[in-house]
Order: structure tokens, then sequence, then C-alpha cells
């Protein structure tokens, strides 16, 4: 939409704010400005008006004139076909500087001129007619013009030229009038209406009484006027301008009041809707138009049947999209988008401007020739408001802007019965009045609160668990092991054997595939055993086995289990490791917390191993531990036992079972960091040997002592019978510079902890 802001002095009273803050508050109600552009007519171009105009002596396509400044006369030759004497032009003085030239005196054959006639297009402007452009009083607020006067100090051209983005929901500001509404919202500033028309007798004209909403009025017009200036340029720059003057008076006065308006022959016009639903306009047989799709034709002669017509827009889409059919771009772009329905409107801002422009043209008005369009209306309440904004504005505050927009509020106690105006098409709901009173009110004042979104999720959790536990596939591979499979099925005798609880009897297998399958497995350790044992009969001494699968308990419950085995050598010989690297505890279980996630070990207790056989027959009695995760239990890793290594001719080597329904993905976790450096204090520690670190590590961290980061065990050495020399590393840290002072405090809260719970002594 564009818009010539000197326009707008016939809908507003009182005076604009400068363009900047127009267009940013514009902006800011969601009618977005892409751009300003002021019209910036070259210097030394002023009014002149054409006293003499004769024939070139040596030229027939030439005119010398004396052409009337007001401080003198000028002689120019100019060639434009529609120069004349009388005419008001604009002349280009010397020395002006137009887009394309310079102005100089120069000899045109012979003849001296002085200046030059100017066209629109010379000047900047857009293209109005062929020749030279001839000004009139349109372009002064009909006022005379005075000969000299700067052609970029007129009103028209003082303007600016807004191009205005509107969204498909707002056509009610396709038109000057509904720009100008919001405008009078935003500003506070008094609509001015055009004239009442006074309603003569009704014209021959037959509707049909099934039309679909629709709103027609219609006039005779006995009188073809001219073309002034304003009305030329102004389509002109919305490329709108037709060769017509009939034709451009009533697509300006759409352009003012957003009413559609048509001229037609005088004839007796029959309205009525055809098999498709659309609404069509003809005389006897022929269809001289179809509401809002396609035009007439324009009539050769006077006087002309002008009508002024509405359809619903969503009639209109619905009727094109289920019977598409040629039609006008320009007519449909405001048809489908919603006109306004306010059709006699449209007939007074025609009746203005011919009044401005053709005070000789006659305008009879007859009554509506349709029913009036029911109104719609909405109830509601503020805190129905304040629930959609998150604050509830005062009812005068309501009723202020929604009246400034054009809405009739009445009020019901705690409710408003609000009226929508018949151009809002995009009002239907409580919401879409929430956000006019927003637009106008603006986002500042309200609070600022996060929007509070549930999304259930979309993924397969089963698949969610495969992508997971496939992650821990690839890492083990990463690491070395290599991926085994067994059956489900195991040998009863070989579970009882190594420790392992069995199926209770009546849920155990009772027709087995064979003797060695004849119980389901309670722990995948057995099978990678069994691998082992193979692999060491065909000569391989280093091996890394992982297996992902399913166990059972005793009362026959599936539950998955991830089992690791390592033996011999964890890398292969290789500089500076001649002999390679053997496989021990502690390389083990770094191995599987870089597969697993970081984790803690905590000691096994008598009965712990006592109620689970397998934890003193199948693993190290002196060299297994339970493996702890954010709290929760999830396996247990340990040497394999020596005397089962010997019974079954076994490499020596580690073995570890997780419960890997425990292990789930761990989300992202975001914490500051500190930029300094990072301190350490060493300690060793007389304690006594049934201490264990995992006790004193959970003491020392649940004290949260400030700047102390983590707590490390670095060595351990025997002292006596009883007691134990333990090397500690403190990691301390913090978000500013710390000093000895505070290093010390950090230590010596450190020692009181293990000195009062463990009778614990620096050594």
């Amino acid at each position: 939409m564009l818009l010539n802001t000197d326009t707008l002095r016939d809908f507003l009273e009182g005076s604009l704010p400068d363009v900047s803050t127009l267009c940013a508050d514009l902006s800011y109600i969601g009618l977005e400005v892409e751009s300003a552009t002021p019209f910036n007519l070259p210097d030394l171009v002023v009014v002149g008006q054409i006293l003499e105009c004769t024939q070139h002596s040596d030229a027939t396509k030439l005119h010398v004139c004396q052409v009337d400044i007001g401080s003198k006369v000028l002689q120019i030759v100019c060639g434009a076909g529609n120069v004349g004497v009388g005419q008001f032009v604009a002349v280009a003085l010397i020395g002006a500087h137009l887009p394309d030239l310079s102005i100089q005196a120069s000899n045109l054959r012979g003849v001296e001129s002085l200046g030059m006639l100017c066209s629109a297009v010379e000047l900047g402007l857009p293209k109005t007619n062929e020749g030279i452009l001839i000004l009139d009083s349109s372009i002064n607020h009909d006022k005379p013009l005075r000969l000299g006067a700067s052609l970029k100090d007129l009103p028209f051209f003082k303007g600016t030229l807004l191009d205005i983005a509107l969204t498909p929901n707002r056509g009610d500001c396709l038109s000057v009038l509904g720009l100008a509404r919001e405008i009078s919202a935003l500003y506070h500033l008094p609509l001015k209406s055009p004239p009442k028309l006074t309603i003569g007798a009704s014209l021959d004209i037959q509707i049909a009484s099934n039309l679909s909403p629709c709103a027609l009025n219609y006039a005779l017009l006995d009188l073809k006027p001219s073309m002034p200036l304003e009305i030329a340029l102004n389509l002109a720059l919305q490329h709108n301008l037709q060769s017509d003057p009939l034709a451009n008076f009533l697509e300006y006065a759409t352009y003012l009041s957003g009413v559609l308006l048509h001229a037609y022959p005088h004839v007796r016009l029959e309205v009525g809707i055809n098999g498709a639903g659309f609404v069509c306009v003809g005389d006897h047989a022929q269809t001289l138009s179809v509401l809002g799709v396609s035009p007439p034709s324009l009539p050769t002669s006077a006087p002309y049947l002008i009508e002024a017509s509405f359809i619903d827009p969503e009639h209109v889409c619905q009727s094109l999209h289920a019977h598409p059919m040629e039609n006008s771009p320009t007519l449909t772009y405001r048809s489908k988008r919603g006109s306004n329905p306010q059709v006699l409107v449209g007939l007074e801002w025609l009746a203005f401007l011919l009044q401005r422009f053709a005070p000789q043209a006659s305008l009879q008005v007859s009554p509506p020739s349709t029913p009036t369009l029911p109104t719609k209306t909405l109830n509601f309440s503020p805190q129905d408001i304040g629930d959609i904004l998150g604050q509830t504005p005062s009812k005068e505050r309501i009723q202020e802007i929604l009246n400034a927009l054009g809405f009739e509020l009445c009020d019901q106690d705690d409710q408003f019965l609000a009226t929508i105006p018949p151009f809002r098409h995009d009002i239907s709901a409580i919401p879409d009045i929430a956000e006019e009173i927003l637009r106008i009110q603006g986002l500042d004042d309200l609070p600022k609160s996060p929007l509070f979104i549930y999304e259930s999720t979309g993924a397969n959790p089963h698949y969610t668990r495969y992508l997971f536990e496939h992650q821990i596939a690839i890492k083990a591979l990463a690491w070395g092991f290599k991926e085994v499979v067994h059956y489900l099925f195991a040998k009863k005798e070989q579970l009882e054997v190594l420790g392992y609880p069995t199926l209770q009897e009546d849920l155990d297998l009772f027709n087995p595939i064979n003797s060695d399958l004849d119980t389901l497995r309670t722990s995948l350790i057995p099978g990678l055993l069994e691998a082992l044992g193979r692999n060491k009969n065909l000569g391989f001494k280093s091996v890394a086995l992982f297996e992902l699968g399913s166990v059972y308990d005793t009362q026959r419950t599936e539950q998955p289990s991830l089992a690791f085995l390592a033996t011999g050598l964890q890398t292969l010989p290789h500089y500076p490791h001649p002999k390679g690297l053997e496989w021990d505890f502690y390389s083990f279980t770094a191995t599987l917390a870089r597969i697993l996630g970081v984790f803690e070990l905590h000691p096994i207790s008598p009965q712990q191993r006592q109620d689970q056989p397998y934890l003193n027959t199948t693993y190290h009695p002196y060299q297994s531990a339970w493996i702890f995760q954010e709290g929760v239990k999830i396996g247990v890793v340990g040497a394999l036992n020596p005397i089962l290594v010997q019974k079954h001719d076994l490499l020596e080597g580690f073995i570890a079972e997780v419960f890997s329904a425990h292990l789930n993905p761990k989300p992202h976790k975001i914490q500051e960091f500190s930029k300094l450096p990072t301190s350490f204090r060493d300690l060793t520690i007389l304690v006594g040997k049934e201490l264990h670190f995992s006790d004193l590590k959970k003491s020392i961290q649940q004290a949260q002592i400030p700047h102390l980061k983590e707590v490390f065990a670095l060595d351990v050495y025997s002292q006596s019978p009883q007691e134990i020399a333990l090397s500690l590393r403190l990691k301390i840290q913090s978000q500013e510079s710390l000093v000895d002072s505070q290093l010390q405090e950090v230590v010596d809260r450190v020692l009181h902890i293990l000195s009062t719970r463990f009778k614990a002594r620096l050594k």
C-alpha cells in the first residue's frame, strides 16, 4: 500500500508527527513501513504559464513559447506535442540539474531557448501523460498556483511516499481511509468525513433475493470529469493510472475509501447468482461483470450508472477455489482480502472528488439495493483480555482503544458486548480483540514472562533406547572390545557351578532344546567365559569381548544386561613398550568409564558375598567392587577368580556386568567454570585398614567446603598391622583469586572432618 502523507489532510484533523516518528509508530502497531521516500524534486524548477506558443520557423515539431515565471518572461523552445497557451507548466531554469541532464542556455535552429518545459519523467516522477507535465491547483490544495513558486515547495510534493507492507488479513488498510483510522486511534486525531449525500429515487435495477452476503448501492453520473494532476500522480505512483478519466476517478475513490466502484452504461441491470455461486451483474442475457471477480467494461458515453459494491471475501475465495475463472488480479486482490462494506461511504468520497474537480457534474444516489449486512458481536471481559496479555487493562482503557478503532462497546457490568466494525473482516474471536488492544497499547508495559509450552515427544521410546545402546556398543568397539552374541539359553549346571541364581523350578524350561541349553541365562558372564575358553584353545592370549543382551531373574523376568571381559595385553608391543601393556584392574575400570560414563566403586560387604555366591566363585574376592553411577548401583566389576581360572584352564583377566536398564542417556549440563588456575594440595593421613575411601570421599563432599572441587586418592600403603597410609589430593578452584590463607582453610576443614569422623591423623 503506497500512501502520500499529504493525502491524509482530507481524512485527519490536527497535525501529524514527523515522518520518522510516524513510520516507527505504524510499524509498531503492525503496519510495517518498508520505505519512506520524499519526492526531492530538483532545485530551480518553478511554476510557469505559457503566454504565447508559435510554430518554430525552421522546425515543424518545435514550438517557441513565451513563459511567464512571475519575475520575468522566458523564451523557451519546446518539442512536446501537448504544449498550449494558458497552460501552467514546470519550468527548469538555467542551472537546474535534472536526473538525467543539466539545463543551459541553448540555440535550437537559430532560436534562443532559456530553459526547458519538463515532463513528469524528466523530473523523476512517474509518467502521467505524453508530453510536458501540465500543472493545476490540485497539487496546491486547490489554491491558485503562484508563478515562479518552486515546484518542490508545493504541498503535494512536500509529502512523503510511504510503502506500507500489509498482512493478508488487513484488507481494511488497503485504502487511505483504513490507514487514517489507524493513525487516528494512535494519535487521538479526529477523523474527517465527506459531506453526507442526499438519497434520491430508486433506479431501475432488478436484485435477486438469494444473493450471497454482499452490499450494493447505485448512483447516476451525468458527466465525464477531466483528470486533475493530483489523481493522475497518485495513481501513476501505484501503477494504476488509466487513459480514461472516469476510470481514474473511480479507481481513486476506491483508493481513498476502500469501496469497490465501477461504471456501467445506463441500462436496466439485473443482479443474480449463477450456478457456480458467483454474483453476476448483467443486462438481459449478457453478463457485464462478476462481483469481486471481473469488472465491467467502461461505458463510452454519459450518463453512467455507478456501482458501489462489497462481497464477502470468504465467499469470493471459496467460489474461485471451487470454480476457477478468468479474473482481474487488481480487483480480486481487494475483494479476497475484504473491501469496505460501507458502500455509501464510497459514493460520498466520489461525490467529494467530483465537487473538488468537476463541480458541474451531478451524482444522483439511489437507496441501498441490498439489505443491511448483519453485524458481528463478541462478549468478553477485561479478565479475558488479561488472561491473554498477562496484564488486565482497565475498562476505561479498553473502551478508549476499541472506540478509537471503530468498535461499539456496550458495558454490561463485568462484561463488554463489542460490535465489530463491518470493515474488520479479521476480527472473529476474543484473542483478536486482545491483539487490537495490544497493538495500540504496546508491548513495553506488559510483564515479561516465559511462554509455557508442553510438547509430548513423538519419538519411539524403543527406537530411542536402541540408539542409546547402539552408541554404547560403538564406544566399546572403539576401545578395542569385540562384540559376541550367545543364545538366551544356558546350561543350568554351569550357572550353579559359577554361583549364579537359576530359574524357579516351576518357571524353568519344560522342553529344552538340548541338555546344554536347558534353562534361560541369568547372567552374560558364563557365555563370555565360554568364548574366552574357545579363544584360548585357538591360540589367542589377548582377548577383549563384550555382549549386550537379555538375562532373566529367578522369576523369569527379562531385563537387559551388558557384560565385558578382558585378558592379556591391552595394547600390543610398540615403542616405548616393547612387551605391550597388560590389562590391570585400573586400566579395565578406566576403559569402562570411558564407555559407560563416570562411575564410582563401592566395596562388597561380606553379607552380600554370602547372599550372592557368584561374587566369590566367579569374581576375585579381594579385587571386585560394586559399580555406582549417580548414587545408583548399576553393576559389578572385578578380576576373575584364580581358582576358576585354574579349574577351567582360562586366562587371567577382568570381567564386569552392568544392569543396562540403569544406564540412560545423560542430558547435556551447562555449568560455569573458572578462568583462574587450579590449586592442588596433597595430604597423607593414617587411618584404619577397614576404612573405605568411598566413605571418606562422601563425607568430605557432603560438607560442601567452599572452593573444594574434587578429592582424589593418590596412593596407599601399609603403615602397621592396623593402619594404612592414604595419600589424598585436593583440587581447589574458585571464580576469584585465592590467597594462601583461603587455601589453608580448605585443607584445615578437610583435616577436621577426617579426624572427627574417621580418627585420621596427618602423617
